[in-house]
């Protein structure tokens, strides 16, 4: 197996290529792939007077023409800069279980544009490498210097959150699933959980909604009897106290922005996105497109580092758990 990591060309107008181009010309990172079409890159390392070298790899067969000094790419044929972002997140993909690359980052991309111009179903990241891998269920997890930050439930309206976390066990397998994957590819033995409520105040015994009392607390009950451990619901906005940090290996949120506006203040933009729960390893840098910082020096490659070294850190803690 050999330890390259893929890398998705995202939105090329975005600060997500910039950045990978920055940090691999100053030797922060090696051994990656990146998937796009030749044409595409060319122009862009033209337009951008960036001196590197192409190297076209092959993964058709089990030994790859990787190059150490050169800019490894794996290239494919797309009519659009839409296509281009589209085809590299399943070419990417496909690298990773086929085991040429042992794990993947995601460079940003416009979901709205994606959705207009090419699959109007699409969600976002976490969602299509799910329907990929053919999974039920994954987990967001979001990751900074330890600390862990997890939502439920991603990308839906606010108004369908109730309904939908009724469905087929699906707080359930969910807070599982992500248990499962704290032991796996983050090595914790036995991970210590805690959760929010839906509601302001975690509902106060339903005064403020019933979907704690009526819909979590008994999930909580049933996760329990499986020996997890777990706290909660608890109010969303006193679980990431201090006292809390040591305590909990992982904060749980019922929702998306519950969790992303604490981990966005706490990580400054350097966290990590994760999905759990795949049989790739994935992750995603935490600024986006960030058009407006591209012609700035206020932008920071620590992220996409830290998704560099997380994906290492798993593929060798999935290592040392299957020896097990």
């Amino acid at each position: 197996m050999n330890n390259y990591i893929a890398i998705t060309i995202g939105d090329i107008k975005g600060i997500g290529i910039k950045i990978f181009f920055e940090t691999l010309q100053n030797k922060q990172i090696k051994n990656t792939i990146l998937f796009t079409n030749i044409r595409i890159i060319e122009e862009y390392i033209k337009k951008n007077n960036i001196g590197i070298e192409i190297n076209i790899v092959n993964l058709n067969n089990n030994k790859i023409n990787f190059s150490d000094n050169k800019l490894n790419i794996y290239t494919y044929k797309c009519k659009s800069l839409e296509e281009n972002t589209y085809k590299s997140l399943k070419y990417a993909y496909n690298s990773c279980i086929k085991k040429f690359c042992i794990g993947m980052i995601t460079l940003p991309l416009r979901k709205d544009i994606i959705i207009r111009k090419i699959d109007k179903k699409f969600i976002g990241h976490t969602e299509f490498y799910q329907k990929m891998d053919n999974k039920i269920y994954s987990n967001m997890i979001l990751y900074h210097n330890k600390i862990m930050i997890s939502t439920l439930t991603t990308h839906i309206e606010i108004k369908k959150i109730s309904n939908f976390i009724k469905k087929n066990n699906f707080l359930y397998n969910q807070i599982l699933n992500l248990n499962n994957t704290l032991v796996k590819d983050f090595n914790i033995k036995k991970p210590k959980l805690i959760i929010s409520g839906l509601n302001p105040h975690a509902g106060e015994n339903g005064s403020i909604g019933m979907e704690e009392v009526e819909i979590i607390n008994p999930v909580i009950n049933k996760i329990r009897k499986t020996g997890i451990l777990i706290d909660g619901p608890l109010s969303a906005d006193s679980i990431l106290i201090k006292k809390n940090i040591n305590k909990y290996d992982c904060f749980i949120f019922i929702y998306h922005d519950q969790a992303l506006i604490p981990f966005k203040f706490i990580s400054q933009f350097t966290g990590v996105n994760y999905t759990g729960n795949l049989n790739i390893i994935r992750t995603s840098p935490d600024h986006g497109t960030a058009y407006q910082l591209i012609k700035s020096k206020e932008y920071s490659n620590k992220s996409f580092i830290n998704c560099y070294r997380l994906v290492k850190k798993i593929y060798k803690n999935r290592l040392i758990n299957d020896l097990r």
